[in-house]
């Protein structure tokens, strides 16, 4: 049941196909069978294709996990914004003063002298991208394990479904 990576496989249990002229097999997905899903794959049409993920490009890996990142990063900031409304539209900051003001004896504190929006965004900016450095070199890491990896066990093999438009 060895076939070239990648290459399609006809689902009518080993008849050749017209294309390439050579026997190709279905491969087994764990233990269903072509009634399992409640319609033959060969009456839709649908053919079925066995790979494997042998190796991750370094760079790809970079670019994907820096736009991750950066997606990251402009959540955090956006996030950070929408609570410090919600914070100032609720009375945390006035429930904030009145504690700390009891705490330390009477005296007036305020929360927003220390913790004004700027302070706050300029503070989120700046965790948002440590993070997204940090997410893109773990892409760059994961990427670099998976290939050893992938080297010492052959990679993960899967199973996808060609259905025709």
């Amino acid at each position: 049941m060895s076939t070239t990576t990648g290459s399609p496989q006809s689902t009518s249990g080993g008849a050749p196909t017209k294309a390439e002229g050579r026997k190709l097999t279905l491969p087994k997905f764990g233990r269903r069978d072509k009634g399992a899903s409640g319609s033959s794959s060969t009456a839709s049409g649908q053919r079925h294709v066995r790979l494997k993920l042998v190796y991750i490009d370094f760079f790809s890996a970079l670019k994907v996990s820096f736009l991750l990142g950066l997606a990251q990063a402009i959540v955090t900031v956006i996030a950070t914004f929408l609570l410090y409304l919600v914070f100032v539209q609720t009375g945390v900051f006035e429930t904030a003063n009145s504690v700390a003001g009891q705490v330390l004896g009477g005296k007036n504190f305020d929360v927003q002298s220390f913790a004004s929006m700027a302070q706050v965004l300029s503070f989120a900016g700046v965790i948002g991208v440590l993070n997204m450095v940090v997410i893109t070199v773990l892409g760059g890491v994961i990427a670099v394990i998976y290939n050893a990896c992938a080297k010492i066990v052959g990679g993960i093999q899967m199973g996808f479904v060609n259905v025709p438009d």
